[in-house]
């Protein structure tokens, strides 16, 4: 039977940090009725992550996918990628920089949308009012805005992804995917390809406006709206974590 969602968690660096460590821990207690998949490079040691962490599923990439942040974002720009995950519906790329706040991911699912991720940090002396527009989207961004849209997305390691949409779009935008796989200008290239490039000109994802997006993740730089009085308006989950500001969180434990 296939599965309605699987939990991707990309492993860079075998030793853990006490963080990513803690992180990893609260995630396979919060998303433990889903599937688990740690994946990371061939011939990494994972035993001391699969002693502390038992029944985990491991998958392998070549290696040069996980030199850094920059590496790895290549490979969730490649088709072979997302093959690989063809018996689940939808994938949740979990970066060890976020935190689960609480189980809301098959509603997530059921809500009919391809791609769900925090809404970029954005300079505003780069975007008028925080926002790029849609019309700029269409006729291309300069490289300042560029570069500026993809530090926005600085350790944005929350997506929500439908597997198949994911690679019917890679496969309609090869050109444009092998171009961003290239270029190594700009951080974060592949949710800036999906941001930019997947719906331009024609909509192969189906995309949440940019309020319900801070209802499934929003980055913790974004202080003002984290944190309403109610409860019920938390987000599913929160990115850009670190150790400096993680004790912040009032949902932490």
């Amino acid at each position: 039977m296939k599965e309605l969602v699987s939990i991707l968690i990309p492993i860079l660096n075998p030793e853990l940090t006490v963080l990513e460590e803690l992180i990893l821990r609260h995630s396979l207690e919060a998303l433990k009725r889903y599937p688990v998949i740690l994946f990371s490079y061939e011939g990494a040691d994972l035993s001391g992550i699969e002693t502390n962490h038992d029944s985990l599923e491991i998958l392998t990439f070549r290696p040069k996918y996980f030199e850094n942040r920059q590496t790895l974002a290549n490979l969730f720009l490649m088709e072979d990628f997302y093959n690989r995950f063809t018996w689940s519906d939808f994938v949740l790329i979990h970066e060890l920089n976020s935190w689960i706040v609480k189980d809301e991911i098959h509603y997530w699912c059921k809500q009919g949308y391809d791609y769900l991720h925090a809404n970029p940090v954005l300079d505003n002396s780069v975007f008028k009012n925080g926002q790029v527009n849609d019309f700029s989207k269409v006729l291309g961004l300069n490289d300042e805005q560029k570069k500026a849209l993809g530090n926005g997305f600085n350790n944005d390691g929350l997506k929500l992804c439908h597997v198949q949409r994911m690679i019917s779009t890679l496969s309609a935008k090869k050109k444009e995917s092998h171009l961003y796989r290239e270029q190594n200008d700009f951080d974060n290239k592949d949710s800036l390809f999906w941001e930019l490039e997947a719906n331009r000109l024609w909509p192969y994802l189906r995309k949440p406006t940019e309020i319900v997006q801070t209802r499934f993740s929003q980055n913790i730089e974004n202080k003002s709206a984290l944190f309403p009085d109610n409860r019920d308006a938390w987000p599913t989950g929160i990115t850009g974590v670190n150790a400096k500001n993680i004790d912040h969180l009032p949902f932490y434990k």
